[in-house]
């Protein structure tokens, strides 16, 4: 057997876990009083029938009389634990007389009816006649009576018997008294609570109920409100924007011949007078090796600074004459120009390389196929299309609801390397943006609301409901949205609350029971006072507890 004790702020579905989680198939609920479980009777058959879905036998136990008459109500077995303690005697201090003891007369019925044995008075305690009381600290000298003619002297060496000296009867309280003093105060304490404290009312009221079922199209668009006779809601757009590279295998293999190429800096050290030289102008290395111009250039003149010649120079892209690792250099001090040998022009014009020829190769090389290329572009589009959905997901805040269907994706520029790298691999670039339509389910539920009311009255509201959604339709260029719904809802019949509390203030329970009963779309009600003597409705309104179910 477990035995759970329950806090006051304790909901009854804490309490059901509990229980579950509990593998006795006994359980004791210690409940407080002015438990929140005392608010409804409706916890307690919860309780009731969470219990006999897992086999379990219940008891409560509590000193909350409105508590034990709601669980005796749903069918559990309820105790007061404060009566039935074990019953305990108790004896005067004083001893008994000898010979048989008196019984007597409980003075009141508290907790248990029961005779206990009387004790007898105490004696009162007297002090001894028969022995005179003498200070033994300090001696006394007793003065006698002289007879006529006598001297008066004083009495030497003689003690004489002090009057007897009679002490008043004192007693020790009754018990009896006590107990009664006990009784009056517990008495009264309960009176007080009784009367301020503890009078509460609960009344549990079920209200009429329908069901309602709206199966048609919704219509959404940007900058319009809730309209019920077109059933339209707002919508909103939004988008995100991202590019990716990535690199693939490439699959196929042919045979090239590839030129070095570089850039070398082109100089003019003979006059100011600017110089042109046209594409595939040679310039030739100190080993013989030929490299041509990519481009046409015009080397600026030169600046002639206190007389002096100071050299002009241009940057230029260069590639071998001929195919081939060879071409593939290092830096470079001097290229001549052929096309000025035989002239004064041929030492005043020259090139220098700083960095390396490369790129010259004969032989087979991977590239991409047509199919690679197409899976490239499938792939990379894929995975762009998550990163976006994703992204744009987290764009829209959590109040708006994104429909299957209500997104668009849409590549913006895709770009592929056709020459594979020294790894075997070629690349593709990949730009594009998602769009998303959605709208606030908020404005969905209140849209469905307006229209349960205008089908089948103001004075019924949504109890519960659910909704499926059909497939999307959407015009993303002007910004419309339509899908289809099923909605099933239950509407129950409004019953104001705060009306009938302040009817049934102060209220008899016939009264009370007339105003519950007369209100219109009741489908049924319990009511209660509590503690069980309580005849009419509190007048604190703290103190009634309305529920509709």
């Amino acid at each position: 057997m477990k035995k759970i004790s329950v806090n006051k702020s304790d909901e009854v579905a804490v309490i059901v876990e509990k229980i579950i989680d509990t593998p006795d198939n006994e359980v004791i609920l210690s409940i407080p009083r002015f438990s929140h479980l005392g608010e409804s009777l409706s916890n307690f058959h919860l309780l009731k029938r969470e219990a006999d879905a897992l086999d379990k036998k219940i008891s409560i136990e509590s000193v909350d009389d409105h508590v034990i008459e709601l669980a005796e109500m749903s069918g559990l077995s309820a105790v007061n634990p404060f009566f039935t303690k074990n019953k305990r005697q108790f004896s005067d201090i004083v001893a008994p007389k000898a010979g048989k003891a008196k019984k007597r007369k409980p003075v009141a019925k508290v907790f248990q009816e029961e005779e206990v044995e009387e004790a007898e008075e105490p004696k009162a305690i007297e002090a001894e006649a028969e022995k005179p009381f003498i200070s033994p600290v300090s001696p006394l000298t007793i003065f006698g009576k002289l007879s006529k003619g006598e001297e008066k002297k004083p009495t030497e060496g003689r003690r004489l018997p002090l009057p007897k000296i009679s002490m008043p009867k004192l007693s020790l309280p009754s018990s009896r008294w006590l107990s009664i003093f006990i009784v009056a105060a517990a008495l009264a304490l309960a009176g007080w609570a009784g009367a301020v404290v503890l009078p509460r009312a609960a009344v549990t009221i079920v209200a009429q109920t329908k069901d309602w079922n709206y199966n048609d199209s919704i219509n959404t668009n940007t900058g319009i409100g809730l309209d019920v006779g077109s059933m339209s809601i707002p919508n909103q757009i939004f988008s995100e924007s991202k590019n990716l590279h990535l690199k693939f295998p490439a699959t196929g293999r042919r045979q090239v011949e590839r030129h070095a190429t570089g850039v070398i800096t082109v100089y003019n050290s003979y006059s100011s007078d600017p110089q042109p030289l046209v594409e595939r102008t040679r310039f030739i290395s100190p080993d013989g090796k030929m490299y041509r111009l990519a481009d046409g250039i015009t080397v600026p003149g030169a600046k002639i600074i206190e007389g002096k010649i100071v050299p002009s120079n241009i940057d230029a892209e260069v590639i071998a004459d001929e195919p081939g690792p060879e071409f593939n250099i290092g830096p470079v001090k001097l290229f001549t120009i052929p096309g000025f040998k035989g002239t004064p022009k041929y030492q005043s014009f020259y090139g220098e390389s700083t960095g390396d020829m490369s790129g010259g190769f004969i032989g087979e090389v991977a590239y991409p196929t047509s199919e690679d290329i197409a899976q490239a572009r499938s792939k990379a589009g894929d995975e762009l299309e998550g990163g976006l959905k994703a992204a744009l997901l987290t764009q829209i805040p959590q109040e708006f609801k994104v429909l299957d269907g209500a997104t668009e994706y849409e590549v913006l520029e895709q770009a592929i390397d056709e020459e594979a790298d020294e790894n075997g691999e070629f690349g593709i670039f990949t730009e594009a943006k998602m769009t998303a339509v959605a709208f606030k389910e908020e404005d969905l539920q209140e849209l469905l609301a307006l229209r349960a009311k205008r089908d089948n009255g103001e004075d019924f509201d949504i109890r519960s409901s659910e909704i499926e959604f059909g497939l999307a339709r959407v015009d993303f260029g002007k910004g419309i949205l339509s899908f289809p719904v099923d909605f099933k809802a239950v509407l129950a019949k409004r019953i104001d609350i705060d009306d009938l509390q302040s009817r049934i203030l102060g209220k008899s329970e016939t009264e009370l029971k007339t105003a519950v009963f007369s209100l219109p779309g009741l489908e049924s009600a319990t009511i209660s006072l509590w503690p069980f003597w309580v005849k009419t409705v509190p007048t604190n309104p703290d103190k009634i507890n309305i529920t509709v179910e």
